[in-house]
């Protein structure tokens, strides 16, 4: 089964979540990889930074990023900051390395589907966030 998430609709899911202070740009580049941009303040220029899917399985997606020396030092300026905020058994970050592992199997609300379903694939198409899942019956 495949399952399709639009662009607009993840941007509508992380409005609601901040109450509409963080507004994003999502844009496909290639299968595996998006731009994310996103606009501070209204004068400043969108700072940009590419996320690619390097490896998934049922209990973890890995990612990588790519957002050149400025970007990457505000990056590291964040999770330091917000390092008490980010739960280590969900978020692995490793800054050196532009990396980041999302422990699915760790997420709460996750942990019943994944029993019923195996992930298999995850990609990008021009406007949407595509999985292809496998139900176990």
């Amino acid at each position: 089964m495949n399952i399709t998430i639009s662009f607009s609709e993840l941007k509508e899911i992380i409005a609601e979540k901040t109450n509409n202070k963080v507004d994003i740009d999502l844009c496909f580049v290639q299968r595996d990889t998006i731009k994310i941009s996103y606009k501070p303040i209204p004068f400043l220029p969108a700072i940009g930074i590419n996320v690619k899917i390097d490896e998934i399985d049922n209990s973890k997606i890995c990612l990588s990023y790519d957002a050149g020396n400025a970007i990457d030092m505000v990056i590291k300026g964040l999770v330091a900051f917000l390092d008490d905020n980010i739960p280590k058994e969900i978020v692995e970050l490793d800054t050196s390395n532009q990396s980041v592992s999302i422990h699915l199997d760790s997420i709460e609300q996750l942990q019943k589907p994944l029993e019923m379903m195996e992930i298999q694939d995850v990609w990008f198409e021009d406007n949407a966030v595509c999985a292809k899942i496998k139900l176990m019956v």
